[in-house]
């Protein structure tokens, strides 16, 4: 972990899941969970971390856990989100 990027993992998570799974740009996300742009882009750099009330907008919305958010861990995602990062992490692997 980069120490001018400390979340770095917290944002390629969101990014991901944004960019590659909802397919939407930073602004349509942002707002749809009721988030400003410029906070979504700050925790997607890795500089900033993500607030509480954030990773809830986010939860509430897109059905991300607080644990895939914050920890990695996948196990609690919905199963078809939890496919495709699966998918996503096999097929780096494999390349």
């Amino acid at each position: 972990m980069s120490t001018e990027h400390p979340f770095s993992d917290i944002g390629d998570r969101i990014r991901w899941h944004r960019k590659d799974y909802e397919g939407l740009s930073q602004g349509d996300y942002a707002e749809r969970a009721g988030l400003k742009r410029a906070q979504l882009a700050n925790w997607e750099t890795g500089q900033f971390r993500l607030s509480l009330d954030g990773a809830l907008a986010l939860r509430e919305t897109y059905g991300l856990s607080l644990d895939f958010i914050y920890a990695g861990n996948f196990d609690a995602l919905p199963a078809t989100v939890r496919r495709a990062w699966m998918d996503k992490h096999i097929n780096k692997a494999s390349q």
